[in-house]
């Protein structure tokens, strides 16, 4: 029996789940996942879910890649590219849903109407999952739910026997209104509703297995409970554990097992674990090829090393051993060369990922290949979220290559584009743009360009006279402004 009510004889012969078909476009939007191709990744998604709904381990996929969206672009789905994912059919209808709340996955009511039309299209367990997430949602941002929402979606909850769901959001409602003496009441009448059902007092009096039931359902119950805790008691973590690493001993090959695995024992911020978690990913990476293990495993080494060299520098503050120096300095090297390989493979792997883009850009520049830099940059420039520091980074890039006039034009754009947003940042670019309108005067003997530095540094130094070395700035330039003029 499913969990939100039974289907008639027609509704269970109308959709028949194709996993084989699901798959193939799962695979398809992992891979535009990787590149941050949201689009596609969402199309590829939903069409992966009009054939197979079922798996709630890949809706928590699409979730983690709609909390990236969220971040990185967050703009809200149209009617209209909404209106091409849906179709005539209740699972058509539940994708749509979906494809709208990955766009706003923050938004409390989207989440509602996916899980509503999850309750009309009978898909008994994805509504019951994403309770709390709603919940979650409702008590957070700007787009809280009211207490009638809430009431709604516990009755909701309640008509289709999820008793969990229905007293959490019922209680969640109750935290919004505690003069509610009728939703108090319902909240008790649920819990009374819930124990009868979880106790097995609906079967038969004395049929076989109705305690063990009971029993095995309050075992899975405990599980569900310290997978909801985030930080859980020792017990719970090393239940989630010692589950983690059986999942991962059955299916060494399970992507997801993968996943959850090395995550729990990256966790557990440990040496040991860490190195475990490093050769899982290593070792999953071979297996699946699937790219995301190689990034999280190159990612454990760079913090490594990172680490060591800290350690290492800590020990020569102490000492001022050349050795050890010598030590520090050949790492550093070493660290630098595997970082900017591993991001120029990302890159190709990756190549409309603009942050992996400027990432390199700057290991590029710390690596004094300029010419590699300055194409980083100026791709980067793209991502309206870098575009102030790519430009900026691109104007340095310029200065170091004495193209002044260039430069002046990154500095004096990427300020443009602050428009007042980041004091610490228009500050530092404000000074970079002085320094190239000083040297560009003196290369042109142009006293027009040293006044305009001169009127920079001015307003630097009334916003911050210790700002680096305004002082020593402002006396050059007067100086230059005197000899050009």
């Amino acid at each position: 029996m499913a969990l939100f009510g039974k289907k008639s004889k027609d509704e269970a012969t109308a959709f028949v789940p194709s996993p084989a078909e699901a798959k193939a476009w799962f695979d398809r939007a992992r891979q535009m996942s990787e590149s941050k191709n949201f689009d596609s990744a969402f199309t590829f998604y939903a069409s992966g879910f009009k054939l197979d709904p079922r798996d709630l381990s890949i809706h928590d996929e699409v979730l983690k890649l709609a909390s990236e969206y969220y971040r990185q672009v967050g703009d809200p789905a149209t009617a209209k590219q909404i209106k091409q994912i849906d179709g005539s059919t209740d699972i058509d209808h539940f994708v749509a849903a979906l494809f709208g709340w990955w766009h706003d996955v923050s938004n409390p009511k989207l989440a509602i109407k996916a899980i509503t039309a999850a309750v009309k299209a009978d898909l008994n367990t994805f509504g019951t999952a994403m309770a709390d997430t709603v919940i979650s949602l409702s008590q957070q941002g700007d787009k809280i739910l009211t207490a009638k929402e809430l009431k709604n979606l516990m009755e909701l909850f309640k008509s289709a026997g999820a008793w969990n769901q229905a007293i959490k959001v019922g209680q969640a409602a109750l935290e919004l209104d505690r003069s509610d003496s009728a939703l108090e009441k319902s909240l008790n009448e649920l819990a009374a509703e819930r124990a009868m059902a979880e106790g097995g007092y609906n079967e038969n009096v004395g049929e076989e297995g109705s305690f063990r039931k009971f029993i095995k359902n309050a075992d899975g119950q405990q599980e569900r409970d310290d997978e909801e805790s985030l930080a859980g008691s020792g017990g719970s973590q090393e239940r989630r554990m010692a589950r983690a690493k059986k999942e991962y001993e059955d299916n060494p090959t399970s992507p997801d097992a993968i996943t959850y695995y090395s995550k729990l024992l990256r966790q557990l911020g440990t040496a040991e674990g860490t190195k475990i978690a490093f050769a899982i990913l290593v070792k999953g990476f071979k297996d699946t090829a699937q790219y995301r293990f190689r990034v999280e495993a190159a990612d454990i080494k760079m913090l490594h090393e990172t680490s060591h060299i800290a350690h290492l520098q800590s020990q020569y503050n102490e000492t001022n051993d050349a050795e050890l120096l010598g030590q520090i300095e050949k790492i550093q090297v070493e660290l630098l060369a595997f970082k900017k390989q591993e991001f120029e493979e990302r890159a190709v792997k990756y190549p409309t990922d603009r942050a992996i883009k400027f990432q390199l850009g700057l290991l590029a520049n710390e690596d004094k290949d300029v010419n590699l830099a300055m194409e980083c940059f100026q791709k980067s420039k793209d991502e309206p979220k870098l575009r102030v520091r790519a430009g900026h980074e691109l104007g340095k890039c310029f200065v170091s290559e004495g193209w002044f006039s260039e430069a002046i034009g990154e500095f004096k754009e990427s300020i443009k584009a602050i428009a007042g947003g980041d004091n610490t940042t228009e500050l530092s670019i404000r000074y970079d743009l002085m320094q190239a309108l000083a040297k560009k005067a003196e290369a042109d003997k142009n006293v027009e360009l040293a006044r305009e530095a001169m009127e920079i540094c001015s307003g630097i130094a009334r916003k911050d006279i210790s700002y680096r070395d305004i002082r020593d700035c402002r006396r050059h330039l007067e100086t230059l402004v005197k000899e050009l003029d």
